[in-house]
């Protein structure tokens, strides 16, 4: 397995979520700007998308988490507690996991899945039959 994966460079956030979701009464507003910041630190310090981890899939340790967020240990050490209690965060062998990150965080490759898939479907028919099934179907003479 190739150490690494590609990085993201964006994140997507629910906005309704972020507005009105359990964030919101769960944690201060010093703590929310901590738990927004570490969801592109799951997509940027990862080995897997959503555990915040180093290349190898280890757990980084939280003094450098809490730096790079700029932020003190306390807070996130708070932010990993009230976390775990309501399961939006999991402290890991792997790493610190956002329990939802693989809900709402896809790939441009995942983005364009269905739209491949549905090509795809179309293209395994014979072009014989390509005109037969459409809504003029009755005009098409063999």
């Amino acid at each position: 397995m190739p150490r690494g994966r590609p990085k993201r460079t964006w994140v997507k956030l629910d906005c309704q979520g972020v507005l009105h979701g359990s964030m919101n009464w769960l944690f201060t507003l010093e703590e929310q700007a901590v738990f927004l910041k570490l969801i592109p630190m799951a997509a940027v310090y990862c080995m897997v998308p959503g555990t915040i981890s180093d290349n190898e899939g280890r757990p980084l340790p939280r003094d450098f988490i809490a730096h790079e967020l700029h932020c003190p240990l306390d807070v996130l050490e708070s932010v990993i507690d009230k976390g775990s209690r309501d399961h939006s965060l999991k402290d890991t062998d792997q790493g610190l996991e956002l329990i939802n990150f693989q809900y709402y965080q896809f790939t441009e490759y995942d983005r364009q899945r269905p739209y491949r898939q549905a090509k795809k479907l179309t293209k395994d028919e014979p072009d014989g039959n390509k005109y037969t099934k459409g809504k003029y179907s009755h005009r098409v003479q063999r």
